[in-house]
């Protein structure tokens, strides 16, 4: 599936009476970076919680392969909300993340073609 073709269900999905009936535009780029957030926030806790397992130091109730899990559900939620959040700016995610990663990507000299673009 294509960046785009998810940024087209998700936003679907945000509006839809099916989904989370929420209009894209009734919440400001402030609400939409304010949930991004939340969502990293989340998955920073349990990173800390990783760390303590690293470390040897006790304190979690959750095992580090459920911690595993639970970090790569916050990660998910923050994508989300983060492609969410370039559409209700008018902004289209994935000709910014390839343009990004592609002029980084040559600043390197990592000169391997990216393979998400559309076949042409």
């Amino acid at each position: 599936m294509k960046i785009n073709e998810f940024s087209k269900m998700n936003r679907d999905r945000c509006e839809s009476r099916q989904g989370f009936g929420h209009p894209l535009h009734s919440w400001s780029t402030s609400d939409w970076i304010t949930a991004t957030l939340g969502e990293l926030g989340e998955a920073a806790n349990v990173i800390k919680k990783l760390n303590r397992v690293r470390d040897g130091v006790p304190g979690n109730k959750e095992t580090p392969a459920e911690l595993r899990e639970m970090l790569g559900s916050e990660l998910a939620d923050t994508y989300i909300y983060l492609d969410l959040l370039f559409q209700s700016v008018g902004l289209d995610v994935q000709e910014n993340v390839l343009r990004k990663f592609e002029e980084k990507s040559k600043q390197l000299g990592y000169l391997v073609p990216l393979k998400l673009r559309e076949e042409e």
